[in-house]
């Protein structure tokens, strides 16, 4: 089922279950037309709709039969590494792995109408949506951080305004909650992210997060 309009945000929705597809159309409904959508019940005809119809948000099952949500995030993002991907799951499990391979977030599955409509909003506005608690499980347990620190002294510089801003991003903080942590103007904060993407090569904040954790960047920042 296709109802794409230019003017709306395209959504395009990928579970197996015809049910929980309309179940997540309905929510998106809600919204007050906000959002059109398409739907794919399987992942290789979600990458060749994505390919097709470039949508601005993939609503992505992460268990599905021959090709699940990891795969066609990693296919997806060869077509376009910055696509906006959420990895909708029954388990937790899934969060670290939807996030190593670039995903913008993970929900679970049995989320409310007004939880999967944040999420949703805040994937689109360029953050990442995995809640804190799993945030914070992947800082502490990212694989590549102990082995990529010890080269990030010789390859990034940061300033320690910078790393503290970083570490408050990677933890889902907004511009305005940084802004009040260190008493600056949410204006100076955009200018930070601005800027880290910039010297991190980067064109959203899931991807700002995932090198800054590769090179070890997050562990030297005092911020709590």
């Amino acid at each position: 089922m296709s109802n794409i309009d230019s003017s709306s945000t395209r959504i395009l929705i990928v579970d197996d279950h015809a049910v929980v597809r309309r179940g997540f159309c309905s929510m998106l409904r809600s919204a007050g037309g906000l959002f059109t959508v398409e739907e794919a019940c399987e992942g290789q005809l979600a990458v060749q709709m994505f390919r097709q119809s470039k949508p601005d948000l993939v609503l992505l099952d992460a268990t599905m039969p021959e090709l699940d949500g990891i795969e066609v995030t990693r296919l997806i993002h060869n077509i376009e590494p910055a696509a906006k991907i959420l990895i909708v799951t029954e388990m937790e499990e899934d969060f670290l792995q939807a996030f190593r391979v670039g995903a913008s977030g993970c929900i679970l599955k049995n989320v409310e109408s007004h939880e999967l409509l944040n999420a949703v909003g805040l994937v689109l506005s360029g953050y990442l949506v995995f809640g804190r608690a799993i945030t914070k499980l992947i800082i502490e347990n990212y694989h590549l951080a102990a082995e990529a620190g010890k080269y990030s002294k010789l390859t990034i510089h940061l300033t320690e305004r910078e790393r503290e801003i970083l570490s408050l991003i990677s933890q889902e903080f907004t511009n305005i909650e940084i802004a009040e942590r260190l008493f600056i103007s949410p204006r100076t904060v955009d200018s930070h992210r601005a800027r880290l993407m910039q010297k991190l090569g980067t064109r959203n904040t899931a991807g700002l997060v995932r090198i800054a954790m590769e090179y070890g960047l997050l562990y030297e920042s005092k911020v709590s």
